[in-house]
């Protein structure tokens, strides 16, 4: 089992921060331009939310997603599991955390490739470094909106 994470400090609310990652919507806001992501299907945000994404990486290579989230706490933690899709297995936490007016937001992602040793030599040579870049966009887009938001209030 792999594990990534990182954190980033971002000018807005706690409150403001986690809604803005329970709206399944803003995916698509967050998401490298080099990903394609398409939402076929998101229930309610709260403990029990399925969400099926189609994504599309490379131009080429497509992947259907479908998550659970399983941890909701609002404002300070929840997480989701892949229920099917590309990993072998898939968990990803968010904890959130505030401090004079500014929130911390870390992302905790653990995730095992299929295809055994393949797998294990595919994230050595460009997955781990995809999943690092795409999480450090996804936190720098969020500050960046939600930075943004407060400064027009």
């Amino acid at each position: 089992m792999e594990k990534f994470q990182r954190s980033i400090t971002i000018k807005a609310p706690i409150e403001t921060v986690f809604h803005f990652h329970d709206d399944t919507r803003n995916l698509l806001k967050i998401t490298p331009p080099n990903i394609q992501v398409t939402i076929e299907h998101a229930t309610e945000p709260g403990l029990g939310q399925i969400v099926e994404l189609k994504v599309r990486q490379f131009g080429f290579l497509t992947s259907r997603m479908k998550m659970q989230f399983v941890e909701y706490n609002p404002p300070t933690l929840f997480s989701d599991r892949q229920l099917k899709g590309p990993f072998k297995s898939m968990f990803q936490r968010r904890i959130l955390s505030e401090k004079n007016g500014e929130t911390t937001l870390t992302d905790i992602f653990e995730y095992e490739l299929p295809f055994g040793w393949l797998g294990k030599l595919a994230h050595m040579l460009f997955v781990r470094k995809q999943i690092e870049e795409m999480f450090t966009f996804r936190q720098e887009m969020t500050k960046r909106i939600l930075e943004a938001d407060s400064r027009k209030s």
